[in-house]
């Protein structure tokens, strides 16, 4: 990206994200109690041997497998670091692969697999949202990456907060594992849809606060390639950078395909420099189907609120004690004038 444009971009992101300032903290309400949550967290890790290994399995799915990969904001909330995107000869197809990232345990079975401890809350996440997570190991003493499903964690294996995962070390990353992951991500669009929202779920309580900027790199005519990804919350850098390197029909495919719960509209004309790369600046919200995912997701967390027991409506000849009173003294009355006189 020449100086140049990203100057113009980051003139454009300025001036759009003021505006987004102005009216996100004209209309914020009460913030939900998740959404408070996440606010107050960091965005990314802050262990350096998870970071490390992170880097370390980005570059193989990158390198090796040419499937673009997105770090996962605010990864403590489901215990997802990231998602691959499987694409078919470049181009994109709505799977991806979900991961959990972390550095290789010193302690090993008889067999030497690595013994992992996954948090039960976690686990308890991924199941009640059938996410198919793949847990990747990265030892840093000698670079191996060793992978496995987290479904095949033993219930033998756990205790009140962590269960055990074995993990075979001759699971490499290689080619059979790209076989194997592009085999079990299932193309369900329902199924698909599911799972983007129960990734991203963080990163959509962010931006149902006050919106975000998602600014795209366009290249090519014929079959463009999108690229360089960058999403700005409520700052003036991006929080999010991606070097995406995938090919669609159009903008909209992508989106609706990468981030299905969002609705966006153009921030700024699409803008075209060196006849080369067309740059998009999009204004994103969360989709109001997405927000009532949100609610309802908060709402099975918490339970169903304690509330007393609602009024029975009365019937159309109900008497309070002082009408039936006053009924039977109008009564006597009239009796009492209706008696003829000797």
């Amino acid at each position: 990206m020449t100086g140049r444009l990203q100057a113009v971009i980051l003139i454009i992101v300025a001036a759009v994200m003021a505006v987004c300032r102005f009216f996100a903290a004209a209309g914020r309400g009460k913030l939900s109690r998740s959404r408070r949550h996440i606010i107050g967290l960091s965005a990314s890790h802050a262990d350096p041997a998870v970071c490390a290994a992170i880097d370390a399995v980005e570059k193989v799915f990158v390198r090796d497998f040419n499937w673009p990969f997105r770090r996962l904001s605010y990864p403590q909330e489901s215990g997802i670091d990231a998602r691959a995107e499987i694409l078919d000869n470049g181009w994109s197809t709505g799977r991806f692969l979900a991961m959990q990232i972390r550095p290789a345990p010193p302690a090993r079975d008889d067999r030497g697999d690595y013994m992992h401890q996954i948090q039960k809350r976690d686990l308890d996440y991924w199941t009640s949202h059938s996410l198919s997570i793949c847990v990747i190991l990265f030892n840093p003493d000698n670079g191996d990456i060793a992978w496995q499903w987290a479904s095949a964690v033993s219930g033998n294996d756990r205790n009140e907060e962590r269960w055990l995962l074995t993990v075979p070390a001759s699971n490499v990353m290689d080619a059979s594992a790209r076989l194997s992951f592009e085999e079990a991500i299932q193309a369900n669009p329902q199924m698909l849809l599911r799972s983007a929202l129960a990734v991203d779920r963080a990163l959509m309580e962010r931006i149902s606060d006050h919106g975000a900027l998602f600014i795209w790199d366009e290249w090519g005519d014929s079959s463009p390639m999108f690229r360089n990804l960058r999403v700005f919350l409520d700052k003036d850098e991006p929080e999010i950078q991606v070097d995406y390197r995938i090919r669609a029909h159009d903008l909209h495919e992508l989106m609706v395909q990468l981030f299905p719960w969002a609705s966006y509209s153009y921030a700024e004309p699409i803008n075209e420099y060196s006849g080369k790369v067309a740059v998009h600046v999009l204004e994103v919200q969360v989709r109001p189907e997405a927000l009532a995912y949100l609610e309802a997701e908060e709402f099975l967390e918490a339970g169903y609120p304690e509330e007393q027991d609602p009024p029975s409506p009365e019937t159309e000849d109900y008497m309070t004690d002082e009408e039936e009173a006053a009924f039977w003294q109008s009564r006597r009355a009239s009796r009492g004038s209706a008696e003829p006189e000797n």
